[in-house]
């Protein structure tokens, strides 16, 4: 089980570097022989590649140890394995309600502040807090660390899922349907498998509403993608790749989500509602392209935490009546 117990060891292990302020790449250069906390070496933020590469090795070295296991020690193993998918949600959930994309400086305090030291192992964390500078690139930096690791967790958890309750495909159901005999013969063989039905848990906008919210989306998208993500919600057609949001993440999160509670989405709880967009859609910050995580759209949608400083967009209630109000952009200046 080695491959399984360094996968398990680095996603949950972080690696605090201290360096003097100067060396970020923030212009901001004030006191620049402070100390500083940085967590760039452990992501594809600025100049590291190769860190995401060596959480997918493990990640299938880990998922190659587990196939090896009997079915009871396999579902033992991904009880544990969700558990600490659990602990990603909490830390995304205290993440987003001390994150804020206009600061520069943040408290002193912040990893306390998240319990990033009580959830998981930070190496290297100074007791004497005060005196460390935490930036928004160690921040960020952080961000991008947790969406790693919260993205090959889910993987591993998914597929090990997959292996111990397999879905069969809605033909293979209705076939079964049409030989009763047969299916009750290999009913006493195998478990029960679940049937797919391609059309559950899909979002279904509000046509009433669909021409204001495309409107308010048009700038955030390029013309290629928004003509796909008009087709999307308007007709439900898949798009031929994912979709780039050209904003903040939680900005789109947090317009499906008010849509959603607004009962101007419906079709779907919000956890369906959350793959969908994991499904179907990326953003881009600064010229960086990212992608969405379980734990990090869980924690926008389904979380009650108000996370989202800068709305694309209002849905406000008039005579009973929902209508959308679009939201003043807040831009912060790029410094990288």
């Amino acid at each position: 089980m080695t491959g399984l117990i360094q996968f398990l060891t680095k996603i949950q292990t972080f690696e605090l570097r201290i360096i003097a302020k100067a060396e970020l790449k923030s212009p901001i250069k004030q006191d620049g022989n402070k100390p500083a906390y940085s967590l760039g070496h452990e992501t594809h933020y600025y100049d590291s590649f190769t860190y995401k590469s060596e959480i997918r090795v493990l990640k299938d070295m880990a998922l190659i140890d587990l196939v090896s296991l009997s079915d009871t020690s396999l579902k033992r193993e991904l009880e544990q394995l969700k558990k600490l998918k659990d602990r990603f949600k909490l830390i995304w959930a205290n993440f987003h309600e001390h994150y804020n994309e206009f600061k520069d400086e943040y408290p002193r305090n912040f990893i306390f502040s998240i319990q990033l030291q009580y959830l998981f192992i930070v190496n290297n964390l100074q007791s004497d807090y005060k005196d460390i500078y935490i930036g928004d690139e160690f921040v960020e930096s952080l961000l991008d660390t947790l969406k790693i690791r919260d993205k090959f967790l889910s993987e591993l958890v998914n597929e090990i899922d997959e292996i111990i309750n397999p879905h069969e495909t809605f033909e293979e159901w209705m076939a079964k349907q049409e030989s009763p005999q047969q299916t009750e013969d290999v009913a006493l063989e195998q478990p029960t498998k679940i049937p797919y039905n391609p059309e559950a848990g899909r979002p279904k906008f509000n046509h009433q509403f669909t021409g204001d919210f495309l409107k308010l989306l048009m700038t955030y998208f390029s013309e290629e993608h928004f003509v796909q993500l008009t087709a999307l919600i308007k007709l439900d057609e898949q798009p031929i790749t994912q979709l780039i949001f050209n904003g903040r993440g939680n900005q789109l999160a947090d317009a499906f989500k008010q849509l959603y509670e607004a009962n101007l989405i419906v079709g779907c709880n919000k956890a369906e509602l959350e793959k969908w967009v994991l499904k179907h859609f990326l953003y881009s910050i600064r010229d960086k392209v990212n992608e969405y995580t379980e734990g990090w759209l869980s924690a926008v949608i389904s979380s009650d935490t108000k996370v989202c400083k800068s709305p694309i967009l209002e849905v406000r209630i008039k005579d009973k009546v929902p209508f959308l109000v679009p939201t003043l952009r807040n831009k912060k200046n790029s410094k990288y």
